[in-house]
């Protein structure tokens, strides 16, 4: 009994901060805040790879509707040659027809075909069968066209889906060829953005050496302020000293033999 009480004073107690307060705002808030960091927190290199896996994907897809659409073509040429033999068979038989109906109308007694003759009311029996055979065929025939026309409907629909999937698949390629340059555009950018940020040392090496320059100036100038002396260097320039006399020029005409 006293779990019951308690347990019912929770789910109390949550119902009221759910309904009094924005508890539901902010938990939504902080979902999506989660889902937007750990986005963020994805490599922009691991995003193309995963992109390109869908790229990989959408090839299969593709696949998958070529071959519906390559058998669903097929039917169609299969339905055009029904349509253009059915065509055929009309147009080879209605000169027949007309020749019997005609030789038909003065009411014969025999009709004379190829050198023999036959009884007009076989002939006339013959007539009503075959354009009642006509007649079915061309009931077919426009059967066929219709339906012909609702398959290439259904086919030209088809094609131009497919057409605009592959068109946008190659879009897609291409604008990941250039996310993947800009991504190395901004690999080197980042590269340099670190050797920028890393050059406290540089900054460090460059203060030190001026600090000794200008320790060595201090420390001249005070022994020129003591000594009364310039301390630049140590070489003692004074007035140049004579020469010896020694004639460099006979000694090499000596060596060379041009004198004796």
């Amino acid at each position: 009994m006293r779990k019951l009480f308690w347990g019912l004073l929770i789910v109390g107690v949550g119902l009221f901060l759910a309904k009094k307060t924005s508890f539901w705002s902010y938990a939504g808030t902080l979902w999506s805040q989660v889902k937007t960091e750990t986005k963020n927190s994805i490599p922009t290199r691991f995003e193309i790879e995963r992109v390109r896996h869908e790229l990989s994907q959408l090839d299969n897809d593709i696949g998958l509707m070529i071959r519906p659409i390559a058998e669903y073509k097929a039917a169609v040429g299969a339905l055009q040659k029904d349509i253009a033999r059915t065509e055929a068979a009309l147009d080879e038989q209605k000169p027949v027809l007309l020749t019997m109906a005609k030789d038909l109308e003065s009411n014969p007694t025999v009709v004379l075909y190829n050198g023999e003759e036959f009884a007009a009311d076989r002939v006339r029996l013959k007539l009503q069968r075959d354009f009642e055979s006509f007649q079915r065929m061309e009931k077919n025939l426009h059967s066929q066209r219709q339906l012909l026309e609702a398959k290439e409907t259904s086919l030209r629909a088809a094609q131009e889906q497919l057409a605009k999937v592959i068109a946008k698949k190659r879009d897609f390629e291409v604008r990941l060829a250039q996310l993947e340059a800009d991504e190395e555009t901004l690999q080197i950018a980042r590269v340099g953005a670190k050797l920028q940020l890393d050059d406290s040392r540089a900054t460090q090496i460059e203060a030190a050496l001026a600090e000794i320059e200008q320790r060595h100036t201090v420390q001249r100038t005070e022994i020129e302020l003591k000594t009364q002396t310039f301390a630049n260097d140590l070489i003692p320039v004074g007035p140049r000293q004579r020469s010896t006399g020694v004639d460099a020029a006979a000694i090499r005409e000596y060596l060379e033999g041009r004198t004796e």
